[in-house]
């Protein structure tokens, strides 16, 4: 648990194109909990005006994976090996603020249970949770 390596994954992460073509922000990371915000842009949304189910998907997917980084050894990174999202409710239009939470439920050696939601305007918006699995980096930071 470097926090050079905390630090250094944690801004690989959000450096990906996905999340900096969805501007994606990092609120808070802390206590296998991480916190981001977005706000809406014609990129997020579908004919209907609201926002696509496979973003909200993609960012509870992407929150849990920044709640776990804390825990992580230098060298170990997680893997999504199963998720499960439910969509809830739909608001429309730009420029509303979206956050999405990301929480560590249960960390072993090998697997980690997440869980997260989205939230708009204080409503809950979409929620999931995801299994991880704990592996060493591929490639150097």
């Amino acid at each position: 648990m470097s926090p050079s390596y905390t630090k250094n994954l944690t801004c690989s992460v959000l450096a990906t194109p996905i999340h900096t073509t969805l501007g994606l922000t990092l609120k808070s990371q802390f206590n296998n909990l991480a916190i981001l915000n977005f706000t809406t842009a014609p990129i997020h949304l579908t004919p209907a005006n609201t926002v696509h189910g496979g973003i909200s998907s993609l960012l509870i997917d992407s929150a849990c994976f920044l709640a776990v980084i804390p825990s992580l050894k230098e060298g170990e990174s997680v893997a999504t090996i199963a998720s499960s999202f439910q969509i809830l409710d739909a608001v429309p239009g730009e420029g509303k603020v979206y956050e999405v939470e990301g929480r560590v439920v249960r960390r072993g050696k090998k697997v980690v249970f997440c869980e997260g939601d989205v939230r708009c305007e204080g409503k809950l918006i979409a929620k999931g949770n995801l299994t991880k699995v704990v592996m060493w980096e591929r490639s150097k930071l």
